[in-house]
């Protein structure tokens, strides 16, 4: 008999639903977010309800840091796991009142039954995957730390007291040159920890022959896309930057400008747009693009945006190919 198994995820707990094919409900739990817990549970469920890995579907929601050991723990099982996009959870449900954890994963276990065709499973590299994707979180945050000391520096410290100025400004100054060495050493694992992988390190190399694409956008694609396996083309990646155009009508009396959707991956939009600055400012087919847009009477956000989506078009070109981005001769010129 397979079951499913809905999980939702805290900083310290877990709640978990269990349900049969016919979608009754066989146990709910609440346990600590630990690996013993973990352990403790399922070997419990196997013996006293009959529940084996190989015929069971756990269901959860991507929640980042707080999900990595579950994920670990499941994967060592052999157990078949669905990362599912909430989005796609809460359409699923309709209209809910109020907010309980142990509702919310028996709603997962439920969707995990009723879409169980439209699953897609993480195997055993998404933990490579997971490893990039905290290493590129902890780059983030240390980033953001730099630049927080930059506006004390040129900002903020100019407003305190006159006696209090040049301490605060040499802890600053301080902070950002402890945070540049910790940036190097974190970029270095980042590059080695790619490097492990025959396939990671092909598709960044790849990835790298794109004018406009540099080290940090390459290792962002390669974690938010999974080694090039959660989208199926460059269209739904262009949808995940929150990057992609839609229409904006209805009836005979709405016909607005098309837009891009407000639900979108901040972080791969924002190097995707820098990516696309630079390369609207260096001579090339996009700032000719660019230019010649401009002189249509084109928005230049509008312009840019469509320059981010042809470079989407290409990373995912050159990983279809395997090989390098070549420019043409008249790209060239």
């Amino acid at each position: 008999m397979q079951h499913f198994i809905g999980i939702d995820v805290s900083k310290a707990n877990l709640d978990l639903a269990l349900l049969d094919e016919a979608g009754n409900l066989l146990a709910t739990e609440r346990i600590i977010n630990e690996r013993r817990a973990i352990r403790a549970l399922f070997k419990r469920w196997c013996k006293e309800l009959g529940v084996e890995p190989g015929d069971a579907l756990a269901c959860l929601e991507p929640t980042g840091h707080y999900g990595y050991l579950l994920l670990e723990e499941l994967l060592g099982m052999s157990m078949p796991t669905w990362l599912a996009h909430p989005l796609d959870i809460k359409h699923s449900i309709g209209a809910t009142r109020g907010k309980n954890d142990q509702v919310d994963a028996r709603r997962i276990a439920d969707y995990a039954r009723r879409y169980q065709d439209k699953a897609r499973l993480v195997g055993p590299g998404s933990l490579k995957i997971n490893k990039l994707k905290q290493l590129l979180t902890c780059r983030r945050r240390l980033v953001a730390d730099k630049r927080r000391h930059q506006v004390l520096l040129k900002d903020l410290n100019r407003h305190v007291d006159k006696s209090l100025r040049a301490l605060f400004d040499r802890f600053s100054r301080e902070r950002i040159v402890q945070i540049d060495k910790q940036l190097g050493q974190l970029e270095k694992q980042i590059l080695e920890h790619i490097r492990s992988d025959r396939q990671l390190e092909h598709q960044y190399q790849l990835l790298l022959s794109v004018e406009g694409v540099g080290p940090v956008l390459a290792a962002y694609l390669l974690a938010t896309t999974e080694g090039f396996t959660r989208f199926a083309n460059a269209r739904r990646l262009a949808c995940q930057a929150g990057v992609a155009p839609y229409e904006h009508s209805s009836g005979s009396s709405v016909h607005g400008r098309t837009r891009v959707s407000p639900q979108a991956d901040r972080v791969l939009k924002t190097l995707l747009h820098m990516s696309a600055l630079g390369v609207i400012h260096r001579p090339g087919e996009l700032r000719d693009y660019y230019q010649r847009k401009l002189a249509e009477g084109k928005p230049p956000m509008a312009v840019i945006n469509a320059v981010r989506c042809k470079l989407i078009h290409r990373l995912f070109a050159v990983i279809k190919r395997g090989t390098p981005y070549i420019k043409t001769p008249l790209q060239m010129s």
